[in-house]
């Protein structure tokens, strides 16, 4: 395809990102960058902790508050309803993943026009832009802001030992859920995590607890991980051409299926790539076990919500994404990439983080069955509220 060609779909593509945007925003605008520092200016500590959420200042490393502001004024926005704070974060990932596929030669079609929009609801998705071989790939706020809370209790749940200049860290399941069980605030935080999601107020709910050294430092590889995985996903979907041709059935979609399938294998083995070359390799993007807390943890948010709906925690297939457990499972078909004097602990981790976030939820879930007799319900979504790894079947075009 022509170079010209291709500028001109990622140009529309760009449009439709922009009208999805001010659909999500109904009538409300963001702040400007400029008023947004100002109000960092008069609140300088939250500045400080959001620059260490956002590009990691952990012992004296990363960006410092004033670093974060040059950082944060500089960021370019495409739409005039991209919201700075976001955009920055989708904007790294995205060009962290586009420069791998470059380097393996993988073909990005006509591009990605990527971005976040203002829902609450935890919401990753790709659209495909009719007659054109772009896409629109974006994060929702409730998602943004969901990766870095199961981040942060998980990090501050791993027991982590300084010995010298190394850092020792236990994924041992019967040691974190030692920890969890025997910390009533710790416990508190998982319920609230799981239990605001699933409710809808997440994003609103304030769970911006600190996570100190030596836990920021895991929460940090855990946190990028996670998200490059999400969105790596959803350029899985774009590379792959997904959605465009077929519908969900009611009966199932087995192209569905294969379609999560692909794009799950997809966004482990990229995240995967980029992460075993960063200057510490993170181990949660070379195991999959980021992924894997990802997906299990929005499987116990619908599961909260079905508990609070209806009292049980059944949740049955929308016909499009497999089971979580089958999902985790076919991660295994790409441990062969992994070396082979590291396969089995790489393995075993991602296998005991499944096990801490199950054993969490089976701890926590009688507590959602009493607020559920107490009346306590969800609040009625705005929009679809999934971790799509998804596919807009149907897209309309609004250019």
């Amino acid at each position: 395809m022509e170079e010209s060609t291709q500028q001109d779909e990622r140009r529309i593509a760009e449009d439709f990102r922009r009208q999805l945007q001010e659909r999500s925003l109904q009538g409300f605008v963001h702040q400007s960058t400029a008023e947004r520092l100002r109000w960092l200016d008069q609140n300088p500590e939250l500045l400080e902790q959001i620059a260490g959420a956002s590009w990691g200042s952990t012992s004296g490393t990363g960006l410092t508050p004033d670093q974060f502001k040059e950082k944060l004024a500089a960021v370019p926005l495409v739409t005039p309803h991209d919201e700075p704070f976001t955009h920055s974060i989708v904007q790294m990932l995205s060009q962290q993943i586009e420069c791998a596929c470059q380097e393996l030669g993988i073909p990005l079609h006509s591009g990605v026009a990527y971005g976040s929009t203002a829902e609450l609801e935890v919401s990753a998705k790709k659209y495909g832009v009719h007659f054109t071989q772009a896409s629109v790939v974006t994060l929702s706020t409730g998602f943004i802001t969901f990766c870095s809370s199961i981040s942060r209790m998980f990090a501050l749940s791993l027991p982590h030992e300084r010995e010298g200049d190394r850092l020792r860290v236990s994924l041992a399941p019967e040691l974190v859920l030692a920890k969890i069980q025997s910390d009533a605030d710790l416990r508190e935080y998982w319920e609230k995590v799981f239990g605001d999601y699933a409710i809808g107020s997440g994003p609103l709910a304030g769970n911006h607890r600190l996570v100190p050294f030596p836990a920021s430092y895991t929460r940090g590889q855990l946190l990028f991980a996670i998200e490059r995985f999400s969105l790596a996903h959803e350029y899985g979907h774009h590379i792959g051409q997904h959605g465009r041709k077929q519908e969900a059935g009611a009966e199932g979609d087995a192209t569905g299926f294969k379609d999560e399938f692909e794009a799950d294998l997809f966004a482990l083995s990229l995240d995967r790539y980029i992460g075993m070359r960063e200057t510490r390799p993170n181990v949660f993007s070379a195991s999959g076990a980021a992924g894997a807390v990802l997906l299990k943890c929005h499987d116990c948010v619908r599961r909260v919500q079905q508990i609070l709906l209806t009292g049980d925690d059944a949740i049955q297939s929308d016909g499009v994404h497999p089971a979580t457990s089958d999902r985790i499972e076919a991660f295994g078909a790409l441990d062969h990439e992994l070396p082979e004097d590291q396969r089995d602990y790489l393995k075993k981790m991602r296998n005991d983080c499944v096990i801490i976030v199950d054993e969490t939820y089976k701890l926590l879930r009688p507590i959602y069955g009493a607020k559920h007799r107490q009346g306590v319900r969800p609040l009625p979504p705005t929009s679809p509220n999934e971790f799509d790894g998804g596919v807009e079947r149907e897209n309309k075009c609004f250019w």
